[in-house]
């Protein structure tokens, strides 16, 4: 699986083949870097990309829909009922689709500026080659990922209000003391919302890169400990903390 393991991209897709025991390679890259990996792999610009032989799936999405479809019954990410199904993909594609975007340009518009901890983020088990690309073409690479992102002065505003409105959602749900988002089982929804959240609220379960509380900007570091405080945001640590466990040794 090629992927650039700072994405909440990709751990989502590396939670889903972990929670259904799917071994796998990861391949890592830098951003921008990635690409050609990924062409090789019949992927393009996005990552990550999974290679499963007779196809490749060419995002995180495409990793749990070909997975849960194989998946036995009782690991199912999806409810078996059409209605609860329906109403589980709406929740996952609006994470995937929105808050998973507005935390990536909430969370780059804070830190592209700051070179050093960005780029030693983007290298975290990348090859040498980028290891030694990266720090030196990082102003390029960094104006790159601001013109795809479309970053500009009101970037972290526009993505917060789209963040808190998810939140408010997931809040809402939970506030009739459910345990998961569709009720008592864990399901893809939960997983959207935890790793696509998680540069937000900086679980220590996460499998990427993820900078500490305390290297952030201040704007940033309180924005995170505003998060962290809401409901959602325990909520996403808690099912970092209990259904992704701590990192392998």
């Amino acid at each position: 699986m090629v992927t650039v393991p700072v994405s909440p991209y990709c751990e989502l897709a590396r939670w889903t083949l972990d929670r259904l025991s799917v071994a796998f390679t990861e391949e890592c890259h830098a951003p921008f870097l990635h690409r050609l990996a990924t062409r090789r792999h019949r992927g393009g610009s996005v990552v990550p990309v999974l290679d499963v032989g007779e196809s490749s799936l060419t995002d995180a999405r495409q990793v749990v829909d070909y997975y849960e479809g194989r998946a036995p019954e009782a690991l199912r990410l999806f409810p078996a009922d059409p209605a609860a199904r329906a109403e589980c993909r709406e929740l996952f594609d609006a994470f995937f689709d929105e808050l998973g975007v507005a935390v990536r340009a909430w969370a780059y518009a804070y830190q592209l500026p700051l070179r050093r901890s960005t780029a030693k983020a983007w290298i975290d088990g990348a090859p040498m080659l980028e290891r030694v690309i990266v720090p030196v073409a990082y102003p390029l690479l960094a104006a790159i990922v601001k013109r795809s992102l479309k970053l500009g002065p009101d970037s972290i505003p526009q993505a917060r209000r789209v963040i808190d409105a998810s939140l408010e959602r997931v809040e809402a749900r939970l506030a009739d003391g459910r345990r998961h988002l569709m009720g008592e089982r864990l399901t893809a929804a939960d997983l959207a919302l935890a790793t696509l959240m998680a540069p937000a609220v900086l679980p220590a379960e996460y499998r990427g890169p993820l900078p500490a509380l305390d290297e952030l900007p201040a704007a940033m570091r309180a924005d995170v400990e505003g998060f962290r405080g809401r409901p959602a945001g325990a909520y996403v640590l808690r099912l970092f903390g209990e259904e992704r466990g701590p990192l392998p040794a």
